[in-house]
């Protein structure tokens, strides 16, 4: 683990910054039953995390940097003698990331967003049969990029904290 301690974060990060390109958000429209009406809309949308965070300035941009500080933190002390200078700023990225990403999905579970709760009421309100949890559903990107982040946490809080007890043991062991 010594010799190849930055492979599970860039691993993580990778994994975190390719899922931003997945689908995390599905609006289905077909679910409020308006048949003719929406036959000349588009029915289905899909929403990538890379367009969340390319819209304005937000948590999932910031979720976005944190994946590729990590990325191009390992990548460049992966050749040096020091991997160990790299394990804050993964734990700190791989952190940030995650809690902004989980924030932001968490934004579209129906029972934990007041607003979401306003949704539901207006599709009550003008007597449609639709419920919000199929309006809306949380798709593989969104979770994809949560998992690249706690594989990248877990990698970067295995990575030794320094070379000095490497070098000790490596001292002793020669006569």
């Amino acid at each position: 683990m010594k010799q190849n301690s930055l492979s599970v974060p860039i691993v993580g990060g990778g994994i975190a910054f390719l899922c931003f390109f997945f689908p995390w958000i599905k609006l289905d429209m077909s679910a409020l039953g308006l048949g003719d009406a929406l036959s000349q809309v588009k029915v289905n949308l899909s929403v990538s995390g890379f367009k969340y965070a390319t819209g304005t300035a937000n948590l999932t941009t910031l979720a976005f940097l944190a994946a590729l500080a990590i990325l191009g933190v390992c990548i460049y002390m992966m050749n040096q003698k020091t991997p160990w200078k790299s394990r804050t700023i993964v734990l700190i990225s791989s952190g940030i990331g995650l809690l902004f990403v989980l924030f932001k999905l968490i934004q579209f579970i129906p029972g934990l967003n007041p607003q979401m709760d306003v949704v539901s009421g207006v599709l009550k309100s003008i007597d449609s049969d639709a419920d919000i949890g199929n309006l809306i559903s949380l798709q593989f990107g969104g979770f994809g990029t949560a998992i690249g982040f706690i594989i990248a946490l877990i990698g970067g809080w295995n990575i030794p904290k320094s070379d000095i007890s490497m070098e000790d043991n490596h001292q002793e062991a020669i006569p």
